[in-house]
């Protein structure tokens, strides 16, 4: 099984999608625990591993959690930061 990873992926893209994934009530935030839960068991994220690199990449601000579950491509556990203007998503070993 192949180990998982976390990838840079493009700020403002993410922007746009958490915006469309907020319209649709697809976006999950880390404040909305059950939900949470679910979505981070289900998909195997080591949510404290994105947390980590998020601190150690983001050097002005407090890295933000959110997942996107909208059945697109798009769709996954992400870290990013607003005031750094960085983002990172978190891909499983498949």
């Amino acid at each position: 099984m192949a180990q998982p990873k976390v990838v840079e992926v493009d700020y403002y893209q993410l922007v746009e999608q958490i915006k469309r994934a907020s319209d649709a009530s697809c976006l999950i935030e880390r404040k909305d625990k059950e939900r949470w839960k679910t979505y981070i068991t289900e998909h195997n994220v080591r949510e404290t591993s994105l947390e980590a690199f998020g601190k150690v990449k983001f050097m002005a601000g407090t890295p933000v959690l959110v997942a996107i579950d909208m059945g697109e491509s798009f769709d996954g556990c992400y870290v990013f930061s607003k005031e750094d203007e960085a983002a990172m998503k978190w891909e499983a070993g498949g």
